[in-house]
């Protein structure tokens, strides 16, 4: 079989690793792979597969008119070459349900491709959702792939998608993304953090439903506990007011305990942030799957998670990792305080994670499944 990859995101937003150990995965399994991405997109040498960064000028400040007939045009490039070198399945990742995605279902199909969708959010959570898109947009396409069964769920519930049309392959790890630099003595001189204080890490988009403002409820009686304690917090601000945050900063009292790295935090400053912490917090309010997640645990990092099914799924309580109530900051005081207090269990909890993810998110182990998808795909008449 020949397989395209068409995900225009690519390096403009971090999706770069996850394409490339997915079409690695798919190598490993015994099929051939396409690759085809956008301009910002770096490519590293010794690629078992080829890559074409077909979409060009797709992202930036230009009028939105001009980009999206910029994306139509690519979508179409793209869909040709892929025609000519015979492909036989092309595979999308979906976040949304717009117009966009229309389109690379529609073109597909005239262009007569079979498709398999990756379902990455399975709701927008800002609000712009439409069951009905995302329903008549994916009824169009061969197979969809979510990453657990409560996004398989959502999909059934809000799109309406037969349980046939759905299959549950997991996200896969990051364990070949990890740097071997810097160390986490340097990663913290290069943050100005001391060597022996306690540091939790928030990473990833600040908005309303990842619950820092239920982590920083939360802090204060850690803080009595462990004075020296740093969170760092590091990301973006998407679609979120960070006023409020910073008011309950001051409100608690928490000026001399937060570190803000607030904006887009670029992939070679990554790991600076990871090294430096003790434990990752996931204060989740509404979750379906977290990359932050699979990243920590693959940098060997302890993590602490709210007791939503698509963290627990993967994290058991005092087994791999620690997990608390949903919106309940007393829950999450009491597992934060739990955890520094024992470096023994925080020992334990790193080794477990990142053996979860060593052995039940393998990128060899997801390319055979997604592989064998793709043959059910193909043997469809």
């Amino acid at each position: 079989m020949k397989i395209a990859i068409i995900e225009p995101v690519g390096g403009h937003g971090g999706m770069n690793y996850y394409d490339f150990s997915l079409a690695e995965g798919l190598v490993s399994a015994g099929t051939s792979v396409i690759v085809y991405t956008c301009d910002k997109t770096i490519i590293p040498r010794g690629l078992p597969f080829e890559v074409k960064q077909t979409f060009k000028k797709i992202w930036g400040n230009n009028y939105k008119l001009l980009r999206a007939l910029r994306f139509t045009l690519c979508l179409l490039r793209t869909l040709l070459d892929a025609r000519r070198q015979q492909i036989e399945l092309i595979h999308y990742h979906f976040f949304h349900y717009t117009k966009m995605e229309t389109l690379c279902v529609l073109f597909a199909q005239l262009f007569g491709l079979r498709i398999v969708v990756t379902a990455h959010d399975v709701e927008s959570f800002a609000g712009e959702y439409s069951d009905h898109a995302a329903g008549r947009i994916l009824a169009r396409v061969d197979k969809v792939i979510a990453h657990n069964s409560v996004s398989r769920r959502e999909l059934i519930k809000k799109a309406n998608l037969p349980v046939a049309n759905i299959e549950i392959i997991p996200h896969g790890n990051y364990l070949n993304a990890i740097p071997k630099s810097p160390s986490p003595a340097v990663a913290r001189k290069i943050l100005n953090l001391a060597s022996k204080e306690p540091v939790l890490l928030f990473f990833g988009q600040i908005k309303e439903v990842k619950g820092l403002d239920l982590l920083l409820q939360a802090l204060p009686p850690v803080v009595a506990k462990f004075p020296n304690l740093k969170l760092l917090i590091a990301g973006k601000v998407w679609k979120d007011d960070f006023s409020k945050y910073t008011y309950l900063i001051k409100e608690k009292g928490l000026q001399n305990n937060i570190d803000l790295h607030i904006g887009y935090i670029p992939d070679e400053d990554v790991a600076i942030f990871y090294r430096s912490a003790d434990l990752v917090v996931l204060p989740y309010r509404r979750i379906y799957q977290s990359g932050v997640l699979l990243m920590a645990m693959s940098f060997g990092l302890p993590v602490i998670v709210s007791d939503l099914e698509g963290m627990t799924e993967i994290i058991q309580n005092r087994q791999n990792g620690f997990v608390f109530r949903v919106d309940n900051p007393n829950s999450l005081s009491e597992q934060l305080i739990n955890a520094l207090s024992d470096q023994d269990q925080l020992k334990l909890m790193s080794q477990a994670g990142q053996e979860t993810v060593t052995q039940q998110h393998n990128w060899k182990l997801i390319g055979q499944q997604t592989l064998k998808l793709y043959q059910t795909v193909s043997n469809r008449k």
